[in-house]
């Protein structure tokens, strides 16, 4: 059934054997020694243990490598210990080997259907050898392909908690594009153009501030505001593409959302130490690759994210400035008296932006900015 294996020891356990006591040391030493010469172990690589206390075997079983156990049948107690043992996951594989009295009544596996094998006490010793020695065999191979298991398990686990790493420091977008690309088994993430709205955020004066603070401080600082912000894109629908130290870059392809989302930014914010400038801005971007075969990143290019940006240095903290191209893509009606203009440096025209934040808090129709935005659309009845 199985090819030459080879075991680095044996260890034998002797339980209430139903031999006289002057029998049953060199009974259980022969056969020890016997299976030794099979197995290709020399005597040094052996040992037996002979017990009566069910809490004594129990203590080796915990604390020896043990290879099979020979025990006899004569007390309830040894049968229950037995039983259980077969029933523990980390014992289910051990040889158990229990033997009949003399005088008593044949017995058979339907009888103790837990052992591996029931013989009659004065089986000769090397009929004994022959019976044990598959099971031996058995439980080496059983061992080995357990361990490969194991391993197989912490090497598909150690993957698993590398994935839910990785996606935390990548964006949504891509991660859900480079998943449905390697199950088509590509591995490159193709460019795409498309529309979107983009939210820039940045931190004005964090330098000062990170000048007067502990690293750590900082960092925790960031990251309360940077919680508050990924769940509220998150929750909508939305994506930030990246992090980039006191500045976010996050996108949706609803602009009337995306306005909305960087209002309720500045609302959930306004009580924490941190104020962030938000600008808003809509257009084409293209989705690709920077980098090289050896660290690419997969992001936003166009001059949609470049124009977000500048409008985000020109508003003041606390502030969401939108440009009039997002504001009319997403239908909503803003006075002139929150209307600018703003000439950027290497644009030919100048830019319109809304400062939509103080619009909003202005107008006073509503104590939800979202309502607020709601009731402002055109056709509205308000």
């Amino acid at each position: 059934m199985y090819d030459a294996f080879s075991v680095e020891r044996l260890v034998v356990l002797g339980l209430r054997l139903p031999l006289p006591e002057e029998v049953l040391e060199p009974w259980i030493q022969t056969l020890t020694q016997n299976l030794c010469g099979r197995l290709s172990l020399v005597k040094e690589d052996s040992a037996f243990y002979l017990i009566d206390d069910i809490d004594e075997a129990e203590k080796i079983l915990f604390e020896s490598p043990i290879s099979c156990i020979l025990a006899g049948i004569e007390t309830e107690e040894t049968l229950s210990f037995i039983n259980a043992l077969k029933e523990d996951e980390l014992f289910r594989h051990l040889p158990v080997v229990l033997f009949i009295p003399k005088g008593q009544g044949p017995k058979t596996r339907k009888d103790i259907p837990f052992a591996d094998l029931l013989l009659d006490i004065d089986t000769p010793l090397e009929s004994i050898e022959e019976s044990l020695y598959p099971l031996l065999q058995a439980k080496v191979y059983t061992d080995e392909l357990e361990k490969k298991i194991s391993t197989l398990q912490d090497e598909l686990m150690n993957k698993y908690l590398l994935i839910d790493l990785i996606k935390r420091y990548i964006p949504k977008t891509v991660w859900e594009r480079a998943n449905a690309f390697a199950e088509e088994q590509t591995i490159f993430i193709p460019e795409y153009e498309e529309e979107v709205a983009i939210l820039y955020g940045d931190i004005m004066g964090f330098t000062r501030m990170a000048e007067h603070r502990q690293p750590k401080e900082v960092i925790d600082l960031l990251n309360e505001a940077y919680s508050v912000i990924a769940r509220v894109i998150y929750d909508a629908g939305g994506d930030i593409d990246k992090f980039i130290g006191d500045a976010f870059l996050a996108v949706h392809t609803d602009p009337f959302i995306a306005v909305q989302l960087a209002l309720q930014i500045q609302e959930e914010l306004k009580e924490q130490p941190v104020k962030f400038r938000i600008g808003v801005h809509f257009g084409p971007v293209i989705r690709g690759n920077v980098g090289s075969d050896l660290r690419s990143d997969n992001t936003l290019i166009g001059d949609t994210v470049n124009t977000a940006a500048r409008i985000q240095a020109v508003a003041t903290p606390g502030e969401v400035l939108a440009s009039e191209t997002v504001v009319n893509k997403a239908g909503i009606v803003i006075p002139n008296e929150y209307r600018r203009e703003m000439q950027f440096r290497g644009k030919e025209v100048p830019l319109v932006v809304y400062d939509v934040y103080r619009f909003f808090k202005e107008s006073g129709s509503s104590n939800s900015l979202s309502a607020d935005l709601a009731v402002h659309l055109p056709g509205s009845p308000n």
